[in-house]
This record gives structure tokens, C-alpha cells and sequence, in this order.
């Protein structure tokens, strides 16, 4: 459960859509008396809410009531959509003439949350209406850091049930330390994973079993439902491995939808991109995707040897960039490796860590170099394994019992091979091999050859060996 302190004097910014549960949050941690609302202002004046003159009348109240419960050294709550820049430096001028703290709390509820919720409502405002409020909540999110709160929080769905409000001693301004000023609170609600193959489908399994709303790109609906028939065939697996039961499974696919285009990962608060390492087609898509995504959006690759710091380039977000490098099967391995950029933030590593854990993997912290930690170290072995069955040291069965037997690994090279796929180690040992000149990293021949005639392992039926099925 996450502590929200706010000074017991503080002036309270409520900002959010129409719908978007600020007003049930704030009725939960907070009285009737220290919360003063826009609509019951309106209420108080007149029921013609067309009239442009009685919301400005409104308004008037609402500034006044705040003014005078601020000069009162009050803790109050300004309970309105805030959405508008004027009306939030209306409500920080307030709070700067008493002399007390301004903490602005900003609920990232769906846009589809809200339609719901609206739809339930005796007097609803209407789609337009929140699509409106939406595209204006995209830009008060790039607005509020520069603002001048004293502190800020950004709560989604899921955060606005997993945080507590503490009142503390109340403050005079010039007693707010500066850094509270980047205070930010934010739990991941909404996932987009980008790509449905073998380590994507993975990702939006234990992402689904672990509670988190999921939507799953692929580039057609053939391979979307073929992605989705194995994340439901490997569910059923774990159910008949009593590994979860069948009302968890059922529990887990209502929260997974698929999609055929990209803008359906708009309303995503962590977009994982699990695409083929090709740094090329990575770049166009995180350029687009960061055309469609709102500033709050943290971006991970899954990738498992190229730049972080590359791909984030080409973004406007290199600080909210990472790599969270799954390994295969997903819901099996219980390895992360969360990869930091150059330029990626110490908050968005926070985020991306918790997350990770929250799926029950354990986590280790890399830098940005080819490979990462494991791939760096097990790769030039697996290389090498090729190039001895090459050179006819021994046959492919022989060097995988050695291995199993000699070394005590669970499988050998080429069992190891034919799972995680043998175009999949290709491409990182082509990567690796162009940006470190090493040796070690070139591929072999024979691993070329096999990644272009399609013969990728287990996910193709064959590979080093054949499998039926």
C-alpha cells in the first residue's frame, strides 16, 4: 500500500475526466467539509448548466469557498475536472497567497473506465465529452511537472485502490522541501504488449495471470490468433498441471484483448515490445507508438542484446525507456533483465522493477551493453557447441548428454538451441557480432544456414532435432 502525505493545511488538486473516480477518492480520504466542488457550486446557483454565465458565477463561488477555507488554514480539496491550465494557476494562486503547500493529485482513469461509469450516472456528460476531457488529461500530464506543486501524483485505476492519504502536520511553504516537487506515485494498471510470438504471447500471459488488463498487437489476425491460441493452450496446461485453477484461467482471458492496430495502445501505462531483433523495425515502431501514447507511457523492449539507448532515441521519452528482457518460456523462467539506457531515469527503473516482481520474477539490473548479463556470458557458448558439432567433434546427442552430464545443465546446447530458437540466437549473435568485432559472437555457418531455411527449432518442428505435434 503506497503513502500519500499531504500537509494538514495543504491545498488539494483534484485533477482528472469526467467519471474518473476523483470524487469517490476523495470522498474516501477525506470529510465533507474539506472537500469544496465545482458541480455543487454550480448546484447552489442554478440547474441550467447550458448557461455560460451561471458556470461562471460557479466558479466565482468555487474560488472564493477555497480562499476562504485556505485563509483559515484549512485542508481543502478542490473538487473539479482542473483539466484547464487557467484553472489550475487559478487554484495555485490561491494556494500561493495563504502560504500553504499545493499538492495535485491526477487520476489516469480509461477513457473507456469512464464511459462505463458515465453511462451509470443519472446525468451523464456524454462520450464527446470525455473524449475531450481525455485528450486534455494527455497534455495536462506534460504540463503539471512544470507547474510549481509542491508535490504531484499521478494515480491509475489500479493505483487509486493500492495508495492510503496520511495528513501530516501542516506546513508553510517555504517549509516544502524543493525535491518533493518531483514526487510521483504511479502503479501500472494497463499493459500493451507489441508482438503475439513466442516470448510475446508469454508476456501477456503471466502479465493477465498477475492481474493486469492486457492488449496484444499483431501485425494481422492470423498471427494475432495464433499468438492467442497459445497463450490459451499453455493456461490450459498450467490448469491440468494444477499450476492455477480453472476459474483463475477464465479470470485471466477476460482481461486479455487482442488487437490489429497500434493507436489501441493508447490508453496503455507500460507498452513491452516483443517484435524480431531487428533494430530497424524496433525504430519505427517506437517512433510511431510514441506519436500515439500519452507522456506517462514507460516503453520496455524485450529485447535480449540490442541498444536501449538506440531504440530510445527515437522517442521523446528516453527517460521513461528500458529493457525488460524476458526469457523463454515466460511463464516458467523467472529471470527479468531490466536494462537501463544512458538516459533512463532512476523512477522508471523503480516502476519497471516493482512490475516485474509483481509477476513473481526476480529481477537483476543491467547496463546497456550488447547482450546484456546472460546472453553475453551464453552465448559464446552455444556458438561454440555449433562449431564443435561443425568441426565433427561429436555428434549433436553426444556434446548434449556431455553437457547435461559433465556440467549438470538441466539441457544441453542443442535442446537449448531448438528452444529458444535458432533464428532467435542468430539474430543476437549477428547483433553482438556487429557492434563488439568479436569473434566469439560471429555466428557459425551452420546456425545461418538453419535461421534461412526456417528450420528454428521447437516453434517450427524442427531444428537441431525434430519434433511431432
Amino acid at each position: 500500500m503506497r503513502r500519500i502525505s499531504i500537509p494538514g493545511n495543504a491545498l488539494v488538486v483534484l485533477v482528472g475526466p469526467a467519471a474518473s473516480g476523483k470524487s469517490t477518492f476523495a470522498q474516501k480520504w477525506f470529510s465533507p467539509t474539506q472537500i469544496v466542488s465545482s458541480d455543487r457550486c454550480r448546484a447552489m446557483i442554478s440547474d441550467d448548466e447550458s448557461n455560460l454565465a451561471v458556470s461562471g458565477r460557479a466558479f466565482q463561488l468555487f474560488y472564493e469557498l477555497i480562499r476562504h477555507r485556505l485563509a483559515l488554514g484549512r485542508l481543502t480539496v478542490a473538487d473539479s475536472t482542473a483539466l484547464s491550465p487557467r484553472i489550475r494557476r487559478e487554484l495555485r494562486t490561491l494556494a500561493r497567497q495563504a502560504g500553504v503547500p499545493v499538492v495535485a493529485l491526477v487520476f489516469l482513469t480509461s477513457q473507456e473506465t469512464c464511459l462505463a461509469r458515465d453511462g451509470l450516472r443519472k446525468r451523464r456528460v456524454g462520450s464527446e465529452v470525455i473524449e475531450r476531457h481525455h485528450r486534455m488529461l494527455r497534455a495536462a500530464l506534460e504540463q503539471i511537472p512544470r507547474e510549481g506543486y509542491d508535490a504531484w501524483y499521478v494515480l491509475d485505476e489500479r493505483g487509486q485502490d493500492e495508495v492510503s492519504v496520511e495528513l501530516t502536520a501542516p506546513q508553510r511553504c517555504a517549509e516544502i522541501q524543493p525535491n518533493r516537487k518531483e514526487v510521483r506515485e504511479m502503479a501500472i494498471g494497463r499493459v500493451g504488449v507489441v508482438g503475439c510470438g513466442l516470448m510475446g504471447s508469454g508476456i501477456v500471459e503471466v502479465c493477465a495471470r498477475s492481474g493486469y488488463q492486457v492488449v496484444v498487437r499483431e501485425v494481422s489476425e492470423d498471427l494475432l490468433q495464433r499468438g492467442l491460441q497459445r497463450v490459451e493452450r499453455s493456461m490450459a496446461r498450467a490448469v491440468e498441471r494444477q499450476k492455477m485453477t480453472s476459474e483463475e484461467r477464465d479470470t485471466a482471458w477476460t482481461r486479455i484483448r487482442g488487437t490489429t492496430r497500434l493507436e489501441d495502445l493508447r490508453e496503455c501505462d507500460l507498452v513491452i515490445e516483443a517484435i524480431t531483433e531487428n533494430m530497424d523495425l524496433k525504430k519505427e515502431l517506437w517512433r510511431a507508438l510514441d506519436g500515439i501514447c500519452p507522456p506517462h507511457t514507460i516503453f520496455a523492449s524485450n529485447t535480449s542484446s540490442l541498444s536501449i539507448t538506440e531504440m530510445a532515441s527515437v522517442t521523446g521519452r528516453a527517460d521513461r525507456f528500458c529493457g525488460l528482457h524476458f526469457f523463454n518460456p515466460v511463464p516458467v523462467m523467472r529471470l527479468v533483465e531490466l536494462v537501463r539506457g544512458q538516459l533512463t531515469n532512476e523512477q522508471t527503473i523503480r516502476t519497471c522493477r516493482a512490475f516485474a516482481e509483481s509477476l513473481g520474477k526476480t529481477v537483476v539490473v543491467a547496463k546497456d551493453y550488447p547482450g546484456f548479463i546472460v546472453n553475453s556470458l551464453s552465448l559464446p557458448y552455444l556458438l561454440e557447441a555449433v562449431r564443435a558439432l561443425e568441426r565433427g567433434l561429436a555428434t549433436k546427442e553426444d556434446i548434449d548428454t556431455a553437457v547435461r552430464l559433465g556440467l549438470n545443465h538441466p539441457m544441453g546446447p542443442f535442446e537449448f538451441l531448438d528452444l529458444v530458437g535458432i533464428d532467435t540466437t542468430y539474430y543476437i549473435a549477428e547483433a553482438m557480432f556487429a557492434e563488439l568485432k568479436d569473434p566469439k559472437y560471429a555466428p557459425p555457418v551452420l546456425l545461418k544456414q538453419m535461421a534461412l531455411a526456417g528450420l528454428h527449432g521447437r516453434k517450427t518442428g524442427k531444428g537441431f532435432y525434430e519434433y511431432g505435434g
